[in-house]
C-alpha cells in the first residue's frame, strides 16, 4: 500500500515539472513584426532634410601668405558668413574647402538679420593650386578659394553669392598686385555616391562657391633678381673679345667661367619652380645666355686659328663684329621670348 502511494507521488511530481518546462518554452517565444523592429543604429545619427535650403555665402580676405608656385599652395586667413532660412541645416559647421584644408575655424553665435539666420566664421587654411609657371618670372595667376558643404548635395543645400565680398587693403603678396574677381556658384559633379545607397543616382552633385583672386606682376624686379647673374655672364663673355685671341688664359678663361656661372643660375631658377614638362620663360632666357656664351667661345677658337695663320687683322675684325652682333642678338632674343609665349612650341 505504501509502495503504491509512493509511486503515485513520483508520477505527480514528474507531471508538474513537465508542465513548468512547457510553460517556460512557450513564454520565451516572442512574436514581433520584423518591420517594426530596428536595431544597431546610432542614437545620434543625422536625418537628412527633405527640402532644399538656399544659403547665401560671402567672404572677406584678411591675409594671403606663403604663395608658392613651387609647392602649389597658398595660405588664407578670411571671414566667411552664411545667411539662410530654416533650422534643418547648419552651414557654418558643415562647409569645407573643396580645394584645400581647414586648419582652424572659429564660429560665432547665430543671430537673426533681416528675418534670416546669420553667422560668421573665421577660417585659416591651406589652398592647393596648380600654378601655370610658363611665364615665370613674369607670370600672372588666378587662384581660387572653393567652398562646398561636406554633407548635403545640391538638391538639399545650394549656395548663392552674397553681397559685401571684398579684399582687405592690407593684403600684400610680394611681387604681385592682388585683386578679387566676382564670385560664382556652380554645381560640381563627382562620379561617385560615396557609398550612399539611398541617393538612387550614380553620381553626387554639390553646390560649389568659387572666389577667384588675381595675382598680377607689377614690375620687372623679379626678372632682374633672377637673371642679373646670367646678364653679367653674357657681358663678360662679350668683353672677352677685347682680349687678343692668342692670350689663351684670359680669353678662354672668361668665356668658360661665364658658361659655368650661367649654368649655376639655371639650378637656382629650377629650385624656384615646380616640376613641369614645359620650358618656362626663365629657362628660355637662361638658355639664350648659355647659347650666346658658348658661341663666344667658338668664335674665340676661330679667331685664334686666324692668328695662327698670320691673319691678325681678320682676327681683330672678327672679334669686333662678333661682340656687337652677339650682343644685339642676345637682346633681340630676350625681347622676343618676353613678348611672345614660345613655351607651347618647345
Amino acid at each position: 500500500m505504501i509502495k503504491h502511494t509512493f509511486t503515485k507521488l513520483l508520477a505527480l511530481i514528474f507531471l508538474i515539472s513537465m508542465a513548468g518546462f512547457a510553460r517556460s518554452q512557450t513564454t520565451d517565444v516572442v512574436t514581433t513584426d520584423p518591420a517594426e523592429t530596428v536595431t544597431g543604429l546610432a542614437t545620434d545619427a543625422v536625418v537628412l532634410p527633405t527640402e532644399q535650403t538656399v544659403v547665401s555665402v560671402g567672404a572677406y580676405i584678411l591675409r594671403l601668405n606663403n604663395v608658392s608656385p613651387r609647392d602649389g599652395s597658398f595660405d588664407v586667413d578670411m571671414w566667411l558668413w552664411f545667411r539662410w532660412l530654416g533650422n534643418d541645416v547648419r552651414p557654418e559647421k558643415t562647409f569645407e574647402l573643396a580645394n584645400g584644408i581647414v586648419h582652424e575655424r572659429t564660429t560665432s553665435d547665430i543671430t537673426i538679420d533681416g528675418g534670416m539666420n546669420y553667422t560668421t566664421v573665421r577660417v585659416q587654411g591651406t589652398i592647393f593650386h596648380d600654378y601655370d609657371v610658363r611665364r615665370f618670372p613674369l607670370d600672372n595667376h588666378v587662384i581660387n578659394i572653393e567652398i562646398e558643404d561636406a554633407n548635403l548635395e545640391d538638391r538639399l543645400l545650394t549656395y548663392v553669392v552674397d553681397e559685401g565680398i571684398a579684399l582687405d587693403p592690407s593684403v600684400d603678396v610680394a611681387g604681385w598686385q592682388v585683386g578679387v574677381q566676382a564670385a560664382t556658384v556652380q554645381p560640381h559633379t563627382y562620379a561617385t555616391t560615396y557609398g550612399l545607397r539611398d541617393s538612387g543616382t550614380a553620381a553626387s552633385v554639390y553646390s560649389r562657391f568659387d572666389l577667384p583672386i588675381t595675382l598680377t606682376r607689377t614690375s620687372y624686379g623679379p626678372l632682374f633678381k633672377a637673371f642679373w647673374i646670367s646678364l653679367l655672364s653674357v657681358l663678360l663673355g662679350l668683353l672677352a673679345f677685347l682680349i687678343k685671341s692668342d692670350d689663351l688664359d684670359a680669353r678662354f678663361g672668361m668665356g668658360v667661367g661665364s658658361i659655368f656661372a650661367a649654368s649655376a643660375n639655371a639650378f637656382v631658377i629650377a629650385d624656384s619652380l615646380p616640376e613641369t614638362t614645359k620650358i618656362t620663360l626663365a629657362e628660355q632666357i637662361n638658355l639664350i645666355a648659355v647659347g650666346v656664351i658658348f658661341t663666344t667661345v667658338f668664335i674665340s677658337i676661330w679667331s685664334l686659328r686666324l692668328r695662327y695663320v698670320g691673319r691678325d687683322d681678320d682676327s681683330l675684325r672678327l672679334d669686333r663684329n662678333a661682340m656687337f652682333i652677339l650682343g644685339g642678338l642676345y637682346l633681340a632674343l630676350n625681347v622676343l621670348v618676353m613678348s611672345v609665349d614660345l613655351s607651347g612650341l618647345l
